[in-house]
């Protein structure tokens, strides 16, 4: 598990990345940590991972990939809408939305954002979600 920095500033949304890949995961990190309104809280590699952070600290927004291994990122952003309903979900994945957007929306993810798609749409889909929108393609 990667933690970010501890001193958080005010304004600053707190991000959590749930990305079992690391590459993956360092470069989310590298990209949203030149982001003035954001901040990582934590980046780690599996679903169990991601609950114990979520019940440690305040998270804004959970960034969750598809695929993790024992528990999808589909049931994660299920079990966490249930637990924290404030907390926002995105989905970042290389799976295509329109096989699993619908999943990813009744599991209570706020969007949907291909890995293929990347750099200025996550960006985009990420202040679209936190301002309370959904951020899905027709």
């Amino acid at each position: 598990m990667m933690q970010g920095s501890p001193d958080t500033e005010c304004g600053k949304k707190n991000i959590l990345i749930v990305e079992d890949h690391v590459m993956v995961r360092r470069g989310l990190m590298e990209l949203l940590n030149q982001q003035p309104d954001l901040t990582i809280r934590a980046a780690v590699a599996s679903a169990e991972q991601a609950l114990e952070v979520v019940e440690q600290q305040p998270i804004d927004l959970a960034i969750v990939d598809i695929s993790l291994g024992r528990m999808d990122g589909l049931e994660l952003t299920d079990i966490l809408k249930r637990k924290y309903p404030d907390l926002v979900v995105l989905i970042f994945s290389m799976h295509e939305e329109q096989l699993y957007g619908r999943r990813a929306r009744l599991a209570g993810a706020s969007g949907f954002v291909s890995k293929q798609q990347a750099g200025d749409a996550l960006l985009d889909a990420i202040r679209q979600v936190l301002a309370g929108h959904l951020y899905y393609h027709p």
